[in-house]
């Protein structure tokens, strides 16, 4: 356990990380601790984690020195769980979620920024750790907009990190057709009317309506970090028959379905994305993880600024 956390006090680093039903705990433990210490933190400072199973969530908050929020189930297995630094942010205790219809539940918490002074941001952060529904579309629809109803409202900030099960305009398949995992074809795509189908993409659609900015894509296209972008899924040893023909990906390859959205105003303060992808990691998870580093200045000025915020 980080008895005394040390970072650099220009920048705090943020991983989100499905890490496929907790097996390998440990080692995701020890990545995650390498993608701090490579940013010159101690360890991260906001965790947005997926498929935990039960008891786990306390085991990282120890291992970090972190505050955890752990999703409520409905059922046994796996959990959302979000975690943040107690020396950086502090939760609301009146906010609970509560969203229904949905097998992993979101893990949420509405953050104030604490300033090295000890003075509280004006505006509170709402930060949630999603899994989106792996085989229905209107599900993953649901699913978002719940988000977003219930924690982005007008001039609000949001910090939404997850595995969408999903792709984005801009990086879907063609097509799947090819695809031979026929269930899999059928939970990754809506039916048109007309009885055919395409890949999905609407929870990503659902996100640029309400100008929310995908990481990502924003720190490959306009900050020039190449690969910030790419797919966040890869061929497990049981997975080969979901993989998606070289032929049928867009021809700037696949997105990630592993993405963190953020409100617009955010992204002032993003240092970089970047998407690991050692065989260390890829021996922890089917999915990549995603790591964000933020400058701590910048970010204050956008936590702290007054804005009318119109309550419903």
């Amino acid at each position: 356990m980080t008895s005394t956390p040390t970072t650099d006090p220009g920048t705090f680093v943020h991983v989100g990380w499905n890490i496929q039903h907790g097996w390998r705990l440990a080692d995701a433990l020890d990545q995650m601790r390498r993608f701090a210490q490579e940013h010159g933190a101690e360890r991260p400072q906001l965790l947005t984690l997926q498929e935990l199973q039960e008891g786990q969530a306390q085991i990282v908050a120890n291992e970090f020195g972190l505050t955890a929020v752990e999703a409520p189930n409905m059922r046994p297995g796996s959990r959302n769980a979000l975690f943040f630094a107690p020396e950086l942010f502090e939760a609301d205790p009146e906010w609970v979620g509560y969203p229904d219809e949905i097998r992993h539940r979101p893990a949420t918490a509405k953050l104030t920024t604490i300033h090295p002074s000890g003075a509280r941001s004006r505006r509170q952060l709402s930060v949630a750790s999603v899994h989106l529904a792996f085989g229905n579309p209107q599900h993953r629809d649901h699913q978002t907009r719940w988000v977003l109803a219930n924690m982005y409202k007008d001039n609000e900030l949001l910090f939404d990190q997850g595995d969408r099960n999903s792709w984005t305009d801009w990086g879907a398949p063609l097509t799947l057709d090819n695809v031979q995992d026929k269930n899999f074809v059928v939970d990754r795509s809506i039916i048109l009317p007309d009885g055919s189908s395409q890949p999905d993409v609407m929870p990503h659609r659902i996100m640029e309506i309400r100008e929310l900015v995908e990481l990502g894509r924003y720190a490959a296209t306009i900050l020039g970090q190449a690969g910030a972008d790419r797919s966040t899924t890869w061929d497990g040893p049981k997975k080969h028959r979901q993989r998606i023909p070289a032929a049928d990906c867009p021809p700037g390859g696949l997105s990630a379905i592993d993405r963190t959205y953020v409100a617009p105003d955010l992204v002032e303060a993003l240092v970089s994305a970047t998407i690991p992808a050692e065989p260390q990691v890829q021996a922890v998870s089917d999915h990549l993880p995603q790591v964000t580093v933020w400058n701590t200045r910048r970010w204050w000025e956008v936590v702290n600024a007054e804005v009318e915020t119109i309550r419903h």
